[in-house]
C-alpha cells in the first residue's frame, strides 16, 4: 500500500494544544473526505528525546499525517478531489508541510484484540548512512534489519515505511533537500514493555546492525487520532 506523510510544523503564534485542536478538529474533516483514501490517522509529538545511539537528523517536526491509498493514481486522484481545499487550510495552523510518500511494510500487524486500544507510538526517521545508496539501505532494512527486530521483545506492531518520493511546495526534490529514506513504527502497549525493548540485548544487536548503514536516527514519540472510513484496511 502507498502512505502519503505530511510533515508538519507548527505556526509559531500557536500553541501545541492550538494546533492540535485545530489540526484534528476542523483540518481532520477535510482531510478525510480525500476520495480514494483508506486510512487516515494524525500524530501529534509529544516526547522528543533521542532514544538511539546514532545521531539526530535534521527532520523536526510536530506532527505528521497518514493518508494510505491503494496505489499512486489512487493518491493523485485524491489529493486532486480536494481541489485545493486542504493546502489552503494548512496555512492556518501550519508554518511548513513537507510530503513523504512510502511504500509501506507490515513486519509485525498490531493483533485484533489490541486495535482500538490506546499504544503507545514510537516513530523514527531514518537516513542513509555515508556512502550508502538507496538500493543498499533497502536491501540492509528490509532483509537482515528486519530479522533483528523480528526478535526484540516487548513491542506489538512495527511496520517499515521506504520512501519512493519526496515533495517540498509543491515540487519533486532529492534527497539531499529532505534526506529522509525511511520510516520507522513501533507500538507498544505501556512503558514498561517499551523499556524492556530498549534495554534487551536483542536491541542491542539490532542498533549495532543499524550502524552499519543508517547515518541519522531522529525518534519521536507520539498522540495519534485515526478517522475509521469506509472500506478501510
Amino acid at each position: 500500500m502507498i502512505s502519503r506523510c505530511g510533515l508538519l510544523t507548527k505556526r509559531p503564534d500557536l500553541t501545541l494544544e492550538q494546533f492540535r485542536d485545530y489540526w484534528f478538529n476542523v483540518h481532520g474533516p477535510i482531510g478525510a473526505s480525500m476520495k480514494n483514501l483508506r486510512h487516515y490517522e494524525q500524530h501529534l509529538i509529544v516526547d522528543r528525546q533521542q532514544r538511539h545511539t546514532i545521531a539526530r537528523g535534521s527532520v523536526e517536526i510536530d506532527g505528521y499525517s497518514e493518508l494510505w491509498f491503494d496505489d499512486i493514481h489512487d493518491m493523485e486522484e485524491g489529493v486532486a478531489s480536494l481541489h485545493g481545499a486542504g493546502a489552503e487550510d494548512l496555512a492556518k495552523f501550519a508554518s511548513d508541510c513537507k510530503v513523504l510518500v512510502f511504500v509501506k511494510k507490515f513486519d509485525t500487524v498490531v493483533p485484533e484484540q489490541l486495535r482500538g486500544k490506546k499504544l503507545l507510538k514510537r516513530m523514527s526517521f531514518l537516513g542513509r548512512g555515508e556512502g550508502i545508496t538507496a538500493e543498499r539501505f533497502q536491501q540492509e532494512w528490509w532483509g537482515r534489519h528486519s530479522e533483528l527486530v523480528r526478535a526484540m521483545p516487548g513491542y506489538v506492531g512495527y511496520a517499515q515505511n521506504l520512501v519512493i518520493d519526496r515533495i517540498i511546495n509543491g515540487r519533486h526534490v532529492s534527497y539531499d533537500e529532505l534526506p529522509v529514506e525511511g520510516m520507522v513504527e513501533f507500538w507498544f502497549t505501556d512503558m514498561d514493555n517499551f523499556d524492556r525493548c530498549y534495554a534487551s540485548e536483542e536491541f542491542a544487536r539490532t542498533a549495532a546492525h543499524g550502524q552499519t548503514f543508517l547515518g541519522s536516527v531522529t525518534t519521536y514519540m507520539c498522540e495519534t487520532a485515526h478517522y475509521p472510513l469506509p472500506g478501510e484496511y
